[in-house]
């Protein structure tokens, strides 16, 4: 199993040489306003809907309550899952230009807003994996977004890095498309496997994707990992999705 090493200064040299070539071409668009140079400007950035209380102490999907009322009427297979906005505004619009839109040079700046809340707001657990992508849908998007930002993280964070310690074992529907729930959890039951199940034994992960909607993935992620011995899984995103908004 693949761990996280530190990039070495070369390569750091070369990346960031590649990065300024190709924002000389192509200079990024703040999604907020227009305004060139990344993805999110300072002045929108200082604007993001960030997640403030109430929210549900278990999967913090904003509202007034304890728990919501999927975390009151079950017990989650996650441990939690925290998120540092809501999924509105300048912040959905650069998930959504990441995730959807092509543009994988969104990733490093999210990814930045979230080691930045781990750092702020740190979580149980020394291991840090993306939520898998199925290789045909990552062939055909050419990367996996949860990919991108949980390297980040791991990085930043100083945490070991997991990229291929979960995968899918078949390829399902698309959340985006799926209304209910209940419809979204029967999609991804029984689609996540571990790749290393000794080395997740006692250990502590940290499972990282784009946005929470109803949980379903992460919990299907997370019941995989506590059947391979995972001591705790947190869930970490950029957003949740609160009331009855559901994520592209």
């Amino acid at each position: 199993m693949a761990r996280f090493t530190r990039i070495a200064p070369l390569h750091s040299l070369v990346e960031q040489a590649g990065r300024s070539i190709l924002d000389a071409l192509y200079p990024l668009e703040c999604v907020g306003c227009g305004g060139t140079g990344r993805v999110i400007c300072d002045r929108c950035a200082a604007d993001l809907p960030v997640l403030r209380p109430p929210f549900c102490r278990v999967c913090s999907a904003p509202g007034d309550f304890a728990r919501c009322q999927a975390c009151a009427e079950s017990v989650r297979e996650f441990d939690g899952i925290r998120a540092p906005f809501r999924y509105a505004g300048t912040i959905r619009q650069a998930i959504l230009a990441l995730k959807y839109g092509g543009i994988k040079a969104a990733a490093p700046q999210l990814g930045d807003l979230l080691a930045n809340f781990v750092e702020a707001n740190p979580l149980p657990g020394e291991i840090v994996a993306p939520v898998p992508m199925h290789a045909g849908r990552q062939r055909e998007r050419g990367y996996n977004q949860a990919e991108l930002l949980a390297r980040r993280v791991a990085r930043h964070c100083n945490l070991q890095y997991e990229e291929k310690l979960l995968f899918r074992t078949r390829q399902v529907q698309p959340q985006a498309g799926i209304g209910s729930a209940a419809e979204r959890a029967v999609n991804v039951a029984g689609s996540i496997g571990v790749s290393a199940s000794e080395q997740v034994a006692g250990a502590g992960v940290i499972l990282v994707d784009d946005v929470a909607t109803t949980g379903s993935t992460l919990e299907t992620c997370a019941a995989a990992l506590k059947q391979a011995g995972a001591a705790s899984v947190w869930g970490l995103t950029l957003a949740v999705v609160g009331g009855e908004e559901l994520s592209e």
